[in-house]
């Protein structure tokens, strides 16, 4: 089992790798903003983690689509 100590760790440095990253890319900042409002109202690790999931496929699927319709007229232009 992970101890408490550990934990607390690992914590202190994915938040400050968040931070260096909010301060290398500021475009980030509202969806770091985004993110703190959803975990905020979600309690426990368990489900903390699922909502984070969600999250990451469903942005993974919209660039997807719309990664599959720029390949689309990518096509449609070559074609001309």
């Amino acid at each position: 089992m992970i101890s408490d100590k550990h934990y607390r760790k690992t914590i202190d440095m994915l938040t400050a790798n968040s931070d260096e990253l909010i301060v290398r890319y500021p475009r980030l900042k509202g969806l770091q903003a985004e993110i703190d409002r959803i975990l905020s109202n979600t309690h426990g690790t368990k489900n903390r983690q699922e909502v984070l999931d969600i999250m990451f496929k469903t942005t993974r699927n919209e660039l997807h689509s719309q990664l599959q319709h720029l390949n689309k007229l990518l096509e449609s232009h070559c074609m001309n």
